[in-house]
């Protein structure tokens, strides 16, 4: 959030990973290698590395991490309360390293911590600056001292505790960068220093957040922005530059890229992704941020939008825009979140947790995180407030109690994912083209604001309302001869229509069939045109499939289907397809998202990208 105010290297495990003829087995022993020098230094952690869209332990397993995060200054330590304004070195570590003791005695199932680097050490005393993203007061001299005397031993004290470290480097950036500019020399500077270290180089339990919340680039079209493909084209070589030189110090440590726009905007990564291994990508996440729910604006200038009533659709519909299409690609990692009503004025984010597919942020958050299959994330509430949880406490109005505010039930969701046999889905839906199963990817309002029952499969649309699915990369449906809508009942209108659109605009002409009061819809998928035209509808991209209607009238929905018979029965079952979620063709949910290991009986498609 934009603020107010190891060992040394024996041989790079990633670098011998990465070679193609080296099997799998060498790779394991190899990282059970270095679990083992883990384990010498008192802690069970295993060595990670990035495969595919996946973070993974040393065997291939896909693994997500949850956790919180620290920053060693008298500011942000309870201001001033937590050790004093002074530059004791001692001090700071015992108050923190205490928290990290607190937070896990109280029963937290932390296993990372994102460390941020300070500035309060590395800028000169007494020097003024207009605030964090100023750099003109940074000592290189002082940044290699306090590196040694504060970061270095808090990041070897979480490692001792079981933690993963995720180093941040000092502030953040200011509002504008540019490649070759002042922050990016900063940033080869500090990360110059940090990737050379001994201990941090090629520690297995040390990975690098390269930036906080860049907001504009100068783009190559010569303008400043955040959004567009002259924005991120600039913003990846802006970045690949930094990954480079972290790799030219000899430093395979697993790095995190953020995005323009406070490390909101991720999609033009997707065209141009950084190159390297182990890279995955740091996302901020906020309520109002991407559409969710809001009591009040994120507090940044850009994202200042107040979303109060706003739920899972809308949360969905900007993540699936602005996320989604670089998690197909590699690892997430939600470096910053929280949220609480914003009467216990104890969080950044301020919103409810709500209900999952309802209203709120909290519930929809963890939602649409675990469907998405390949998200890490945190809990950036302060670590003082985190250390006095106490889960035995009814459920009351304060922040600590109230299930509306995220310590609470963050505290019993940690929990769930430290279970052994909980597992992460790659999908939002099994049958992703039925219904039910697939009633939580159904916007009831994406023309006129509606609703829909699941339990009754009732959907009422708006006047002149439109309500179904959108598929931002487009789905294909070309491989298959009809799709067939079900009613339970004939609807009480005539006016209901199924229509599909081939491009990803609302507005543009569609395949439109007026199936009235009938209780099933055949729509010949090869034989599409536009309504009132003979411009033919194209199957193979399919961004917006749904029903209109006059409004306000009942249509009951029983499920929908795909088949090849010539008859409009439905198929009897597919066979499992070993998709490769990294191989050609992928296999996709109706969300966008691929699907790692197809189930027989499932419905997939194959996606392509919008062009």
């Amino acid at each position: 959030m934009r603020q107010k105010y190891s060992p040394p290297k024996l041989y790079s495990f990633r670098y011998f990973y990465s070679m193609k003829h080296v099997s799998r087995l060498v790779v394991f022993l190899l990282g059970l290698l270095y679990q083992g020098l883990l384990c010498a230094q008192g802690t069970d952690l295993q060595a990670l590395h990035v495969e595919g869209r996946y973070l993974c332990t040393p065997d291939g397993t896909p693994i997500n991490l949850h956790g919180f995060g620290q920053t060693y200054s008298p500011w942000f330590n309870e201001q001033g309360r937590g050790w004093g304004w002074s530059y004791n070195t001692d001090d700071c570590l015992r108050y923190n390293q205490g928290l990290i003791d607190k937070i896990l005695d109280a029963g937290w199932e932390m296993r990372w911590l994102r460390l941020h680097m300070d500035p309060y050490w590395s800028n000169e005393p007494g020097v003024p600056t207009s605030g964090e993203s100023d750099i003109s007061a940074f000592s290189l001299t002082r940044f290699k001292q306090y590196l040694d005397e504060v970061f270095v031993p808090m990041a070897e004290y979480a490692i001792g505790h079981g933690l993963y470290v995720v180093m941040r480097p000092p502030g953040v950036c200011p509002k504008e960068i540019s490649i070759g500019g002042e922050y990016q020399k900063y940033l080869l500077t500090v990360w110059g220093v940090v990737a050379s270290h001994a201990k941090l180089r090629n520690n297995p339990a040390v990975m690098f957040e390269l930036a906080n919340e860049p907001i504009n680039i100068l783009g190559t079209d010569g303008t400043y922005g955040s959004v567009g493909d002259a924005h991120a084209e600039a913003c990846s070589q802006f970045f690949q530059a930094i990954v480079d030189s972290i790799r030219s110090c000899g430093a395979d440590n697993i790095l995190w890229v953020p995005g323009l726009g406070y490390q909101s905007q991720y999609a033009g990564y997707a065209k141009y992704p950084i190159q390297g291994d182990n890279i995955g990508y740091a996302v901020h996440c906020y309520p109002g941020w991407y559409g969710s729910d809001s009591e009040s604006d994120s507090g940044s200038a850009e994202q200042g939008v107040v979303t109060k009533g706003a739920g899972y659709l809308e949360f969905q519909s900007g993540w699936n825009a602005q996320v989604a299409p670089v998690a197909e690609i590699a690892p997430i990692l939600i470096t910053e979140m929280d949220w609480a009503p914003q009467k216990y004025n104890a969080s950044w984010g301020k919103a409810t947790t709500g209900t999952a597919g309802g209203v709120g942020f909290g519930a929809n958050f963890r939602y649409i995180m675990d469907r998405t299959g390949n998200v890490s994330w945190m809990l950036f509430t302060g670590p003082e407030l985190l250390a006095k949880y106490d889960d035995s406490l009814p459920d009351g109005q304060t922040f600590l109690t109230d299930p509306e505010a995220c310590a609470r039930p963050c505290y019993r969701w940690f929990k769930e994912y430290a279970d052994p046999n909980w597992q992460f889905e790659d999908t939002l839906a099994i049958r992703t083209l039925s219904f039910p199963g697939s009633d939580a990817l159904f916007n009831p309002s994406i023309w006129e604001r509606g609703s829909y029952d699941a339990s009754t499969g009732c959907l009422i649309t708006g006047q002149y309302g439109f309500g179904g699915w959108n598929f931002p990369l487009g789905i294909d449906l070309s491989t298959w001869k009809y799709l067939v809508v079900v009613m339970r009942q004939p609807a009480a209108s005539s006016s209901w229509s199924f229509r599909l659109f081939d491009e990803n605009n609302y507005w543009t002409g569609c395949y439109q069939n007026d199936f009235g009061r009938a209780e099933r819809c055949i729509v010949p998928l090869h034989e599409m045109y536009r309504a009132g035209t003979n411009v033919a509808v194209d199957p193979s991209h399919i961004y917006i499939a749904g029903f209109w209607s006059y409004g306000n009238t009942p249509l009951y929905i029983d499920h929908l289907y795909l088949t090849n018979n010539d008859d409009y029965s439905e198929p009897e079952g597919l066979e499992t397809v070993n998709a490769d979620p990294i191989v050609e063709p992928r296999y996709y949910t109706l969300q966008g998202f691929p699907v790692k290991h197809p189930q027989a009986g499932g419905i997939y498609i194959k996606a392509r990208r919008a062009k």
